[in-house]
């Protein structure tokens, strides 16, 4: 479905990055080439800094392109069941704590009919929207899904944890939607700095929720810390309404550019 509205979208190519787990790359993957679509494995990762969760983009990047063939270590899977369970122990927490206070959410009322969906806390407030607890996303995350709040306790991994996965594995390694972790610049640096130490090899210039501000600055911390550019349209499908593949809200465009320097560096 993706490599498919991809493809409508006239993409060049793109990545598919679920919160921890590759589970659906092979499929995409599969109609990627079906449709003459370089389609790049990925996985985009959870962890916390300074009592914050922050996501980390992980990219399997070919040795040619474009690519003909997926390889997906059978160890990195393995790895990535770490972070998978992890992540299931979490959102129980979350139900137990929902119900405690009588709001009684199943699994069934967050998967609907993807029952291989990774859950999310924008999962958790579809389910709060349908039950009308909530009147929309923005209720949900300020009254009850705020990070290590009442209801969402703060996630275990740690980022030495999280980059040693993605090291360990060849990843090309990119820091997701910076500006949404509301650090001050200093925090944001000292982050940066943090994670080059451990293997970072870019940061998420383009998306959805930059402005051309935005963007200038990221360009700038970039040149700064000698990390490549990266982008992307963070698409959800209807957890993100009104967000369009490889568009985002209605203006972004993710310059192929990136993807060639990054290639071209690694050849």
């Amino acid at each position: 479905m993706v490599a498919t509205l991809a493809k409508k979208a006239n993409l060049c190519a793109i990545a598919l990055t679920d919160h921890d787990t590759m589970a659906g790359v092979n499929e995409c993957f599969k109609k990627g080439l079906e449709l003459d679509l370089p389609v790049i494995a990925g996985v985009e990762m959870s962890c916390v800094y300074n009592s914050k969760e922050i996501h980390i983009l992980g990219y399997l990047l070919p040795d040619t392109f474009p690519p003909k063939k997926l390889h997906i270590h059978k160890e990195i899977l393995a790895d990535l069941d770490f972070f998978a369970k992890e992540r299931a122990e979490r959102n129980n927490k979350i139900l137990k704590r929902f119900k405690k206070d009588g709001i009684i959410i199943s699994m069934d009322d967050l998967v609907g009919d993807n029952p291989n969906t990774q859950i999310t806390r924008a999962h958790f407030a579809n389910a709060l929207i349908k039950m009308g607890v909530v009147a929309d996303k923005s209720e949900a995350f300020s009254k009850y899904l705020e990070y290590g709040g009442k209801y969402v306790p703060v996630k275990k991994i740690t980022t030495n944890r999280c980059m040693e996965f993605l090291t360990k594995h060849n990843f090309f390694i990119s820091l997701a939607h910076p500006f949404q972790y509301k650090f001050s610049e200093s925090e944001l640096e000292s982050l940066l700095i943090h994670l080059k130490d451990l293997g970072l090899n870019g940061i998420e210039v383009y998306h959805s929720t930059h402005s051309d501000e935005d963007i200038k600055i990221l360009h700038s911390l970039a040149k700064k810390y000698n990390l490549f550019p990266t982008g992307g349209s963070d698409f959800h499908g209807a957890h993100k309404l009104g967000l369009d593949i490889g568009k985002g809200y209605g203006n972004l465009k993710v310059p192929y550019s990136l993807l060639e320097n990054i290639l071209n560096h690694i050849s």
